[in-house]
């Protein structure tokens, strides 16, 4: 009888001092996959969004602008509230000669490099790389041009 009663809430302690340190790094694997994820659903949602506006611009003179302010838009309104404060680069690839001659393919590519803070505490003395993100949409400039 004395023997049941020592038992007592042993399987909350064994749980609590094997399991979950291992949840511990699992939930943290999850959160850097989510943040990963979520900047490159971003940066390809840029890239398409960019490709747009490059290729529905009236002439040769206003796509770069119009790019640009495209990018500070999405900055303030996207990556901010996400967390990302890292402005993108916009690379601009054309399959013709200028850029907006009729069915010709506009490939733009929106990329970022992430620095990542360093942890603190303890884990202080782990490095942490930088990540590079890119992204790429190809649209075709409209043959009514």
């Amino acid at each position: 009888m004395k023997l049941s009663r020592d038992d007592e809430g042993s399987a909350i302690v064994e749980f609590v001092v094997l399991a979950l340190p291992l949840f511990v790094p699992i939930i943290l694997y999850f959160g850097v996959i989510h943040e990963n994820s979520s900047i490159n659903s971003d940066l390809h949602n840029l890239a398409r969004q960019s490709a747009r506006a490059f290729i529905t611009s009236p002439d040769d003179a206003n796509e770069f602008s119009r790019m640009q302010s495209l990018v500070q838009v999405f900055v303030q309104r996207v990556f901010i509230p996400h967390g990302i404060n890292e402005v993108p680069t916009i690379a601009v690839e054309c399959a013709a000669t200028p850029c907006l001659t009729p069915d010709a393919r506009v490939k733009v590519t929106a990329s970022i490099t992430r620095s990542h803070q360093s942890l603190g505490g303890f884990l202080r003395f782990i490095p942490i790389p930088q990540s590079y993100f890119s992204a790429s949409d190809i649209q075709i400039v409209d043959a009514w041009r």
